[in-house]
């Protein structure tokens, strides 16, 4: 089972998480997908900005217990390192041409 090291908001992105696993992989997570029912609260910036780790479990969380499954973020989530090499591609004069 993968878990979680560290969480962040990400600055300008409404419902985006960085998230630090414990194979070292870090990903880009959309959750807004997941502000149904129970997690609408979610959907409220101050409310979303209390995300943390709970430090037993190793999973992100929010105050009242509202927690996400690792494993599911993990599927989910975009990889730091494929994110800097779509930059990369998109920053290619000749890709940009040909697009």
């Amino acid at each position: 089972m993968i878990l979680i090291n560290k969480v962040v908001t990400i600055p300008g992105m409404d419902g985006w998480l960085l998230v630090d696993f414990t194979d070292r992989s870090k990903k880009f997570v959309d959750i807004r997908p997941h502000m149904e029912g129970i997690l609408e609260k979610l959907k409220d910036r101050e409310f979303f900005s209390k995300v943390y780790v709970d430090d037993d479990l190793k999973i992100v969380t929010w105050p009242g217990e509202l927690d996400l499954d690792p494993d599911q973020l993990y599927r989910e989530g975009i990889d730091l390192v494929e994110i800097k090499k779509m930059i990369e591609v998109a920053q290619d004069t000749n890709f940009l041409e040909r697009a």
